[in-house]
């Protein structure tokens, strides 16, 4: 057995706005995994609907995050009309980043696949979360099941 097969995995959810400053004290103290919820990428889109808040933050929180070695998992809400043309950008994530990006049945997961064809299903227990991956990908896509 491995270190990390020994070890309790210990996450942290977070809207990301303070991970920047939090992330070498989150390692220090134990905590392997960072769920940080972000329905969007877009600047503009994070502003509004984030009651004015900035987006750098938390991609920067993301970077540290990852520079610390901790695992970072996205929790995405799509919208049609808001943020479902964002679904490609995502995907690209994990083809560049080891990161699970987990969609929220907030959008009828069909018409979010039919966006991502050749996503192939990853046979395993991941527990509330269905993941898929492309072969070529770091990362992970999954879906939280209702």
């Amino acid at each position: 057995m491995t270190d990390r097969e020994n070890t309790e995995i210990t996450r942290v959810t977070t809207d990301g706005q303070d991970l920047a400053e939090k992330a070498a004290d989150l390692k220090k103290n134990g905590v392997t995994d960072v769920t940080v919820v972000v329905n969007t990428f877009n600047y503009t889109r994070y502003k509004e609907s984030n009651g004015g808040k900035e987006l750098q933050p938390v991609i920067d929180g993301i970077n540290k995050a990852m520079d610390e070695g901790l695992k970072i998992r996205l929790d995405v809400g799509l919208k049609e009309g808001f943020n479902d043309d964002e679904v490609l950008d995502f995907l690209q994530l994990t083809l560049m980043h080891k990161y699970d990006i987990v969609f929220l049945p907030t959008m009828d997961y069909d018409k979010i696949k039919a966006k991502m064809p050749g996503l192939h299903k990853i046979d395993g227990d991941f527990g509330e979360v269905e993941m898929y991956k492309y072969a070529v990908a770091k990362g992970r896509i999954g879906f939280m099941k209702n």
